[in-house]
């Protein structure tokens, strides 16, 4: 095809002796670490890096020598002391307390378990978390966009308890872990939160002697990347590098690929013992080929004034799926000047500094600036025709065979330039008042979000159609005429505060409380009028957790936690006069109750956890008539998720570790005017999902490992009458210590060759990649 061109005690494990997950000593926390890829990355920016590493670890690296010294291979452990699969705590200081007596559901990718997956994304990792589905790409909502527990996610992204609201996929090469917060968790991370938050922790400079680790990976059926992860400690200064680059086609899916690339300095300076400051810098570039997916068959229709459902393909009233093509099927444009493509640019520079009052005191003032700016032109599959004229009953349509179905292609682009500027901090101490032994953590945010956006419609689907069986390439060389655009400003001022109160071995109480001033500016054109449109709103969000803990052992904890959430009207920057986003709707209200278990067994080695919740959303945003597509919008709805999570991660025995989890959702829209709705489930969320991933070393050199992804047939839209199917996948790996400084890793995914749909939404479907393979080598210096 042509191309335009991841404090508890320690447990060691035999299989990281050498290369596998390890790295050098940290001064702090260390961290598993990839590499360096050899040849031509296509990506200028790698060169600079590799450049940069060998600067910064030349006198580290000189001084071991002259020492006589060997570079060590010790055991290696990740942020807050993780090993393997297993974590003890998350990168969120708002959130200090160890996982085993944090009362909600805590979801971590490890890095170990991301290397032993080999996952480059963030949405891969996450298939390891039952509870998360993705949506498909639409319109101008572009990016990752995760459903957890069946809300909508994609306003609720972190990297290091900082807000990340870019449109664009979030790739793993400077991330330490992926850590999902379920439960009430608006007073940690403000609005949104509904079902829960993400955060990445990225990769810091805490490595004391240098180091170099490199991965070059191949794909089947073609396809590259390299990794480098570098870093060491020069007397006060301790500095850390990170870059990738790929070139990776999608199996199964004809004309899909992605490059990508990018390079994460960063770096920390000591002053005292007590104060110190760090810099890091990301930048993420991105060249694609959006996928918009399949379509879906012929649904059924519901008249509010009868209550009966008319048509449908499989008969009125029965959901569909997607129509019944090959996997390979792609409706985009491949050639041309108005090629299906995304290009991204992703720079996030942070400055911090911190200060350690005493052991038990210590303060953080954390600013950081953000820009993507993305352009995306794609096509999505719209507009079925199923029939042609029937000239003797104009009423009756002849139906057609699937091999002579059309579908039309919805040809548009956006370009979308987000920026984000935060100063955010945090307090965190611990002390003792009248023999209660109180953790607390406290803040004060400041942030500024802007987005303008701007749309062309380049070809309707009246006008540009194919086959949907066997699509053909069509030129579209229609004019670009950019709509106009439109820009949002929005700011947050936050002030938060938590306390969780020790009252005795046994029981712990906690509070936490958070308000949230934000306030948006929305400005754009009618496009019918070409008047100014000009909407403000401010709201006042005061959200709050409360719940207690007790500790029938040691290491075991029964929790119990509610809290509230708000999504405000404007959360993800768009005001209107009408619909959803009225500027006079007010912010609909979750409550979120969750009673759970957790106990760590076998010398801590293996966490097990438990928990039922309930979350309502009890002012749910609905059309005040839904037979008026005009009508205005009202906070009249009610939406309820009831479910059980089950989960264990650590290890079996010294060679066998485990990652598993379990969910049941039951979802329901309890109080709506639209009777199509009424009682159904929420859209992207299956009843049942479960993930396995286990790895066995089987020799000290040689380690095996697999596991299964499974969902539930879920739903796609609010009236139940689209759907996708039920799957499950198998993967495996097998891994074998070459020599002390290299590692041969082999990963196999979709072994059965599954055909499912990774992402979905209302209008299309996208599936996911068919059967393929990786063989990666990663070395160590």
């Amino acid at each position: 095809m042509s191309r335009i061109c991841r404090n508890k005690k320690k447990h060691t494990h035999h299989r990281h002796k050498s290369l596998k997950g390890a790295q050098p000593a940290a001064s702090d926390a260390t961290h598993p670490t990839v590499g360096i890829s050899r040849g031509s990355l296509r990506a200028p920016m790698t060169h600079v890096a590799v450049s940069l590493a060998s600067m910064m670890l030349a006198g580290g690296t000189a001084m071991a020598q002259q020492a006589g010294t060997d570079l060590p291979t010790i055991q290696v452990e990740g942020q807050g002391g993780d090993t393997g699969y297993q974590a003890t705590g998350t990168g969120i200081s708002r959130i200090p307390t160890p996982l085993i007596d944090t009362p909600q559901t805590v979801n971590v990718v490890t890095q170990q378990l991301i290397q032993d997956q080999q996952a480059t994304t963030m949405e891969q990792a996450l298939r390891n978390v039952p509870g998360i589905t993705f949506s498909a790409g639409e319109g101008g909502n572009q990016g990752d966009t995760p459903f957890i527990r069946g809300f909508s996610a994609r306003g609720d992204m972190f990297r290091d308890g900082i807000r990340d609201p870019g449109w664009y996929t979030r790739d793993l090469f400077s991330i330490q872990n992926v850590e999902v917060f379920k439960g009430p968790s608006a007073f940690a991370f403000g609005r949104g939160a509904t079902g829960g938050a993400i955060n990445l922790s990225s990769k810091l400079p805490t490595i004391a002697v240098p180091f170099i680790e490199g991965t070059i990976t191949g794909y089947s059926p073609f396809g590259y990347r390299g990794e480098l992860d570098a870093g060491g400690r020069t007397g006060n200064f301790t500095g850390r590098v990170q870059a990738m680059g790929q070139d990776i086609d999608t199996a199964g899916r004809d004309n899909v690929w992605t490059k990508r690339w990018g390079v994460a300095p960063s770096f920390t300076y000591d002053f005292t013992p007590q104060t110190r400051a760090s810099f890091s810098y990301l930048y993420q570039g991105e060249e694609s080929v959006p996928d918009y997916g399949h379509p879906y068959l012929p649904a059924s229709t519901y008249d509010q004034n009868t209550g009966q459902y008319t048509g449908g393909y499989n008969g009125p009233g029965v959901p569909v799926g997607p129509v019944p093509v090959s996997r390979r099927n792609w409706y985009g444009f491949n050639s041309g000047p108005l090629r299906d493509i995304v290009r991204t640019d992703t720079h996030i520079l942070t400055g911090k500094i911190e200060h350690n009052f005493t052991n038990d005191i210590k303060l953080a003032n954390t600013t950081r600036y953000m820009v993507v700016d993305r352009f995306v032109r794609t096509t999505a599959p719209r507009s079925l025709v199923t029939t042609k004229p029937n000239p003797n009953d104009p009423t009756r349509p002849i139906p057609l065979p699937i091999d002579q179905w059309t579908i039309g292609r919805q040809h548009f682009q956006n370009q979308t330039d987000n920026t984000l500027i935060v100063n955010q901090t945090d307090l965190n101490a611990k002390f003792d008042t009248w023999g209660l032994k109180h953790t607390f953590s406290g803040g004060i945010e400041i942030a500024q979000e802007n987005r303008t956006n701007q749309r062309a419609n380049l070809c309707g689907p009246t006008v540009c159609r194919t086959n949907v069986v066997d699509p053909t390439p069509q030129p579209d060389l229609t004019p670009v005429i950019w709509q106009p655009e439109q820009k949002t400003t929005a700011d947050t001022f936050a002030v938060y505060a938590s306390d969780q109160i020790k009252i005795n071995r046994y029981f712990e109480v906690m509070g936490a409380i958070r308000y949230d001033n934000f306030s948006t500016d929305y400005k754009a054109t009618d496009t019918a009028t070409l008047l100014p449109i000009n909407l403000s709103r401010t709201d006042n969000l005061l959200s709050y957790r409360v719940g207690g803990v007790v500790h029938p052992t040691e290491n075991s904890s029964i929790y119990v936690a509610y809290g509230i959430s708000y999504n405000p009207t404007a959360e993800f920057l768009t005001l209107s006069t009408s619909g959803s986003s009225n500027v006079n709707l007010d912010p609909e209200k979750n409550e979120t109750i969750e009673v759970g278990a957790k106990v760590d067994l076998w010398g801590d080695r293996l966490s097990l956890t438990g928990s039922i919740f309930q979350i309502e959303k009890t002012n749910m945003r609905i059309s005040s008539d839904p037979t008026d597509s005009t009508a205005v919008y009202i906070l009249d709805g009610k939406a309820r998720v009831q479910g059980v999570e089950i989960g264990a991660t650590g290890k079996i025995t010294d060679k066998w570790q485990v990652f598993a989890g379990y969910t049941y959702l039951d979802t329901e829209i309890v109080r709506t005017r639209n009777r199509a709705e009424l009682g159904r489930h929420l859209p992207n969320t299956p009843p049942n999902s479960a993930t396995l991933w286990t790895t066995y070393a089987v020799t000290p050199e040689f380690t095996i490992g697999g596991g299964l992804f499974y969902q539930d047939k879920a739903y796609a839209n609010t009236t139940n009458m689209i759907y996708v199917p039920s799957w499950v996948r198998f993967d495996a790996m097998a891994s074998y210590q070459v020599t002390k400084a290299a590692l041969l890793q082999f990963n196999i995914y979709n072994i059965g060759d599954e055909k499912y749909y990774a992402q979905y939404y209302g209008g299309h479907a996208v599936p996911a990649a068919g059967r393929y393979a990786s063989l990666s080598l990663k070395m160590r210096w």
